[in-house]
């Protein structure tokens, strides 16, 4: 059994791993204390944070580990504003970079020698009519670069809002609809990052992932709880057409499906609702680099299945690389979101545009 397999019965406390969820408790705890150490020497100047006058820094982050769909979100608001008139520049962190310097991500193009992970190639492909990705491994050293070389007007950070030494003019916290407050509690007996506390610090709360009414309305109440002046922006996911390599679209059908990501049973069950028939589903772990074994394995289980093709996540797809998703005519499940009243988001934007006529 996977280590990622481990812990998901470990957060849904299923059968005898409720017991192994108490005994992680202690470590919770030592958890929770460092991430709060963490942020109070920051917050109380005993280590400076990095401002970058003439530039606003927005981050779109999350209190909980992976399937929150902040990269979503990331990718919504670049759009906006760069649709606005402003330069824009975004940043992430690159896993796959090790003490690389960090690169502007070019798609179909080589970074040289550094190797880049799922997000910034996804964001990269994603906004390549719209603005340049930085990614390396510190974001700080990112926004520097981004800053250095194409003078933005706002730098959107993918997940700093754990990232301290970063100076941040606006915090949005992506927030699942589900469960905002996490499953199981803090890491490692759970999936919460930082205590719930913390959204007080958020400027913007962003709810992701609403399928009705009362979901939203308990979730908000929820938040509330802890936030109660931030703002709501409340979105649904929409699942897109099955693409090909060649960017054309397919239909749903009966399919192998397969992904390495926070939360695959997420993506599952947005297959489900979109009409695939799933015959096999086959889990990876999160950020999983597949090696050849992995592409035989599935080449395998789609041949045996009878299935129509393989589907998989925009991120997997980016981990894949085009060559090898041509090669098994992998069919991506593009992603995208619906913002339930625009109003909120609307404010957030003039914010920022307002924050960018000041410097």
């Amino acid at each position: 059994m996977r280590l990622a397999d481990v812990h998901e019965k470990i957060i849904r406390r299923e059968g005898p791993w409720l017991w192994a969820a108490w005994l992680l408790q202690p470590a919770a705890f030592l958890y929770m204390a460092g991430a709060m150490l963490n942020r109070f020497r920051f917050r109380r100047g005993f280590f400076s944070r990095r401002s970058f006058p003439g530039t606003v820094i927005v981050s779109v982050g999350n209190i909980e580990v992976g399937g929150v769909g902040k990269t979503p979100v990331t990718i919504r608001i670049a759009r906006k504003l760069s649709d606005m008139g402003l330069k824009v520049a975004v940043v992430a962190k690159n896993l796959g970079a090790g003490k690389h310097v960090p690169v502007a991500v070019r798609p179909g193009k080589s970074s040289g020698a550094v190797t880049l992970s799922d997000e910034p190639v996804l964001l990269g492909r994603a906004l390549r009519d719209y603005c340049t990705v930085y990614a390396g491994p510190d974001k700080t050293e990112a926004v520097q670069r981004a800053v250095r070389e194409q003078k933005p007007h706002v730098v959107v950070v993918d997940d700093g809002f754990q990232h301290h030494k970063l100076h941040r003019d606006i915090d949005v916290v992506v927030l699942n609809a589900e469960h905002p407050f996490g499953m199981g509690g803090l890491l490692p007996a759970g999936t919460l990052r930082e205590h719930t506390g913390v959204l007080k610090k958020a400027d913007y709360l962003w709810i992701n992932g609403v399928t009705s009414k009362p979901q939203l309305s308990l979730a908000r109440r929820l938040i509330a709880s802890r936030n109660w002046q931030a703002p709501f922006i409340a979105s649904s996911i929409v699942p897109g057409k099955p693409v090909r390599h060649d960017g054309s679209s397919d239909r749903p059908g009966r399919v192998v499906a397969f992904c390495g990501i926070g939360k695959p049973h997420g993506f599952r069950s947005i297959l489900e609702r979109t009409g695939f028939t799933i015959d096999q589903f086959r889990v990876f772990p999160d950020h999983w680099r597949y090696r050849e074994s992995d592409i035989r394995m599935l080449g395998s289980a789609l041949r045996k299945s009878g299935a129509e093709y393989l589907i998989t996540t925009e991120k997997d797809a980016a981990r894949l690389g085009p060559a090898m998703v041509k090669k098994l005519d992998i069919r991506v499940l593009p992603i995208g979101l619906s913002v339930d009243e625009t109003g909120t988001e609307e404010e957030l934007l003039g914010n920022i545009l307002e924050l960018t006529e000041g410097i």
